[in-house]
């Protein structure tokens, strides 16, 4: 009997944690958290020392007031970060980039609702000399908070042509 109930129990479970990513998976706009969207690179050649590598972000809940993006070894942004809205009007901030963390902290902070392209412009990721993937940590202050929450990775993709 004990076995049984065993077998059950680890049965719902499974069935219950496969459930909630499908459900979260639909729509991920929908998420009442601020979150990473698509990303790429401009051109997607890894031998380019000019790159621009970009992404978004859902901001859901919560105002943001700044962004932090660890930069992977080996690779600088010489042209800076620009921040612009889903209309495509730039976002006012100041940048600063001490050694591997790039910070963007608004001028104000962007309200829930809004759609950001984040662009690091002058990406040199030229010590990597193959097909690879750059993997960017992002995390966000939200308004009135002093820690950072993580937002996850940004996955950028070159090739070497």
């Amino acid at each position: 009997m004990t076995m049984k109930k065993l077998i059950y129990a680890v049965a719902f479970t499974l069935v219950i944690a496969s459930s909630v990513p499908v459900a979260l998976a639909k729509n991920p706009n929908d998420a009442k958290v601020t979150h990473l969207g698509n990303s790429a690179a401009f051109p997607n050649d890894s031998a380019v020392s000019d790159a621009t590598h970009k992404f978004e972000v859902h901001v859901q809940g919560k105002a943001v007031s700044e962004l932090a993006i660890n930069l992977p070894e080996g690779v600088k942004v010489n042209r800076g970060i620009e921040v612009k809205n889903k209309s495509g009007q730039k976002i006012p901030a100041t940048v600063s980039i001490d050694g591997k963390i790039a910070t963007v902290a608004f001028a104000e902070p962007v309200a829930p609702g809004n759609s950001l392209s984040v662009s690091m412009k002058g990406v040199n990721a030229s010590s990597y000399d193959s097909n690879q993937f750059l993997h960017y940590q992002v995390s966000a202050k939200n308004e009135g908070m002093k820690e950072a929450i993580s937002l996850g990775l940004v996955q950028i993709t070159t090739y070497l042509s």
